[in-house]
């Protein structure tokens, strides 16, 4: 029987597997999907921009999400429906919010680009 030969697309498929399985352990499906998904982009808007609204219209035009604010509505409304109130109470709160949806985003940014060019043997080198 003639065995089919091996694209190099799965070739290389079967070495991510084999060499990042161990690494990451459980995290590995999780992160092979997400290399495997369509490419998602990302844009940081400065706050202080003259043209801010302009740039938001023109970004939400492309399709564009603002997840930090989606993530401020929910956290609110879940305060909202737990202590009967529509606002929160201070500022403090809010950027908790926002610092919480920047460094999660910062923390997948670190996960998808700088791990998988560490060592496995270094990887505790080179996270303390």
């Amino acid at each position: 029987m003639k065995q089919r030969k091996k694209s190099a697309c799965q070739f290389a498929l079967d070495h991510f597997d084999l060499h990042y399985k161990p690494v990451y352990d459980l995290q590995w499906p999780s992160i092979r999907i997400a290399l495997l998904s369509k490419s998602k982009y990302c844009a940081l808007v400065n706050n202080f921009a003259s043209d801010r609204k302009q740039i938001d219209v023109s970004l939400a035009e492309l399709g564009a999400h603002d997840f930090i604010w989606s993530a401020r509505e929910k956290f609110v409304h879940r305060q909202s429906n737990y202590e009967g109130r529509n606002t929160l109470q201070s500022g403090t709160e809010e950027a908790c919010v926002l610092l919480f949806a920047f460094c999660t985003f910062l923390l997948l940014l670190f996960m998808l680009l700088i791990l998988p060019f560490v060592p496995k043997n270094n990887l505790l080198g080179f996270l303390l």
